[in-house]
């Protein structure tokens, strides 16, 4: 005996199973708007995170330079408190002492012999004044009051007895040097001073080259004739005086006389704003024929129709 009605309920189960309709996965779309929201927000993040980044940056290179002008003070008080520090050192005293005798001998014919004996004293790149013509002179005495550091710049500082012509004179003097062991070199001239003071900065010598010649005629005739100016009253007066003239101003407040500054030895470089001049000058012990040749740099900075020094050197 056939089963006819399940075979049907089994073809319509089927039926209903082949007509379920298929499910289509939703697309994902993008809203446009909230992309520019995202974007907008992370350009914003970016400019709050830059602005950060230099205002540290500011701040760093503000506490740099706070730093910078600390330390710079800081060592200008050590100079200074060592400036007026003494001390004593028989290795430099006895070749000093040494220099001093062969540097403020008496003349004699033979001067190039004097200049061969000073070569073995001096820096290599340090040379004699070629007005440097002092006659008929004796080293009576000399004092070592000293050795001074000011700037890495060691110098012994003298006090000397001089005499010329039979009569004596007094004079205080500088002498830039280096020391390497027991290898000394002078490397500045001797130049009159006021007691307990040094200044300058030395590299091979204490007045090394300077670079370039200026061409400006018009810039060195201006250079030349402040610097005539300078020397008169840097000889003439007094440390206090010269601070209108000078950053750090220093004045021999008249210990010695003027005697001239060499037009010939007047070397201008630099530029025209920020010029460096060399020059050297002869200057005079009271109420005596002992002259004393040194060499100054100055190194001006244009100051409406003059110039104002920067920095001093002399040798």
């Amino acid at each position: 005996m056939v089963n006819i009605p399940k075979l049907k309920i089994n073809f319509e189960y089927e039926k209903k199973k082949k007509e379920k309709p298929i499910k289509i996965p939703k697309a994902h779309t993008l809203n446009l708007g909230r992309v520019r929201a995202i974007v907008l927000l992370i350009l914003i993040g970016l400019f709050i995170y830059f602005s950060y980044v230099m205002i540290l940056a500011n701040a760093t290179a503000h506490k740099n330079k706070t730093l910078q002008q600390t330390v710079a003070t800081l060592n200008q008080r050590i100079n200074q408190e060592n400036a007026g520090t003494t001390s004593y050192n028989p290795l430099v005293d006895q070749y000093m002492t040494q220099f001093l005798k062969v540097y403020y001998s008496p003349a004699s014919d033979d001067s190039d012999d004097r200049t061969k004996q000073l070569t073995q004293y001096l820096a290599s790149n340090l040379t004699l004044p070629s007005t440097d013509k002092n006659t008929d002179l004796k080293l009576i005495s000399s004092t070592l009051n000293g050795i001074f550091t000011v700037n890495t710049v060691k110098t012994a500082q003298y006090s000397l007895t001089i005499e010329a012509n039979k009569k004596k004179s007094n004079l205080t003097v500088n002498i830039p040097y280096q020391q390497d062991n027991e290898k000394l070199t002078v490397t500045g001239l001797p130049y009159v001073a006021n007691t307990i003071d040094s200044i300058g900065h030395v590299g091979h010598s204490r007045l090394t080259n300077i670079g370039k010649t200026l061409n400006s005629e018009q810039t060195t005739t201006k250079v030349a004739r402040f610097t005539k100016q300078f020397a008169q009253k840097y000889v003439s007066l007094s440390t206090k005086d010269m601070a209108f003239l000078m950053s750090d101003p220093i004045g021999l407040n008249g210990a010695v006389d003027f005697v001239a500054l060499d037009d010939s030895s007047i070397k201008v470089s630099g530029t025209s704003k920020s010029p460096i001049v060399t020059a050297t000058m002869t200057v005079k012990v009271h109420d005596s024929d002992i002259t004393q040749v040194q060499t100054i740099r100055l190194y001006l900075k244009q100051q409406a129709s003059t110039y104002f020094v920067t920095k001093f050197i002399q040798a």
